[in-house]
């Protein structure tokens, strides 16, 4: 049976925690807020996939997205069978309802915090592992409130 609780909003990995692995937590913790009820946890996977394809997209290429979002695939799907029908290029709401109704909420979530870290691990073996990090924080992933930037009021400079 499907789980919703808590986990939809706070995915436990089995793996030892990295940057990429806690960055991944806190963009996906902004992306559902306290929501746990399989529509809002969708639709916070839709926002999330949505603007990581956007957001990386414009610097790496919708192509070069694409390339990296299957390698990252490849990486996890394995250990996060909920990514398997997953839409993770956002736009396909009711394929992504249907992934959260059938594999639960916290499993999407975990898979969701897996395929985040490995985007983050495998750009930062092109760019480098912080500049990776600051990409992706910095693109501002849209809450059920908004868009959240990862940045502090008044920027890095402020």
């Amino acid at each position: 049976m499907p789980r919703s609780s808590n986990a939809a909003r706070n995915p436990r990995m089995t793996a030892q925690s990295t940057p990429a692995t806690d960055s991944a937590r806190g963009l996906w913790a902004r992306a559902v807020g306290d929501a746990t009820a399989p529509e809002e946890v969708a639709a916070a996977a839709e926002r999330m996939c949505t603007q990581l394809r956007t957001g990386l997209g414009r610097w790496i290429g919708a192509d070069g997205y694409r390339a990296l979002l299957d390698r990252a695939l490849g990486g996890v799907r394995a250990e996060h069978p909920a990514l398997g029908d997953l839409p993770c290029l956002g736009g396909d709401v009711p394929a992504t309802m249907a992934v959260v109704r059938a594999q639960g909420a916290g499993a999407v979530a975990a898979g969701l915090v897996a395929l985040v870290a490995a985007l983050i691990e495998l750009l930062g073996r092109i760019i480098g592992d912080e500049m990776a990090l600051r990409l992706v924080e910095q693109m501002g992933i849209p809450s059920r409130h908004g868009v959240v930037s990862a940045e502090p009021a008044g920027g890095r400079d402020g």
